[in-house]
């Protein structure tokens, strides 16, 4: 079984610096996804073979600013302990987080992050 990791995108210095701490406790570690590996498979980014993979400069150009963060290979216990640490330590909120799942696991960081974007403003549209 491959171990936890966490992918990151866009991450604030003081942020990247708490989580940092808080994966080196639990064991998870942690990969920078940068924009040139945008249009990568979110599944090839966390080291699952997939078969025709886009060349990383496929989509140059295109790229967001948003934090982000994809758990990957974390079992429902350590996702509650590394969210419950996050808290714990007043990590800033990171509004934008999947899990790597079998729907997602071929999309692209573009694909993910839109469709994360989409979900988060529907929420927010709700609770108003």
């Amino acid at each position: 079984m491959a171990l936890p990791l966490l992918l990151t995108y866009n991450l604030k210095p003081g942020t990247e610096a708490g989580i940092a701490r808080i994966c080196r406790d639990l064991g998870i570690r942690v990969r920078t996804v940068n924009p040139g590996e945008y249009a990568l498979p979110i599944g090839a980014l966390a080291g699952i073979p997939i078969a025709k993979a886009p060349t990383p400069d496929a989509m140059p150009g295109h790229r967001f600013n948003d934090e982000m963060l994809v758990m990957c290979h974390m079992m429902s216990n350590e996702l509650d302990a590394f969210l419950n640490s996050m808290r714990a330590a007043n990590v800033p909120r990171i509004a934008l987080k999947a899990v790597l799942t079998p729907v997602n696991v071929a999309w692209n960081s573009l694909d993910l992050h839109r469709e994360l974007a989409r979900e988060h403003s529907e929420m927010q549209r709700r609770d108003r």
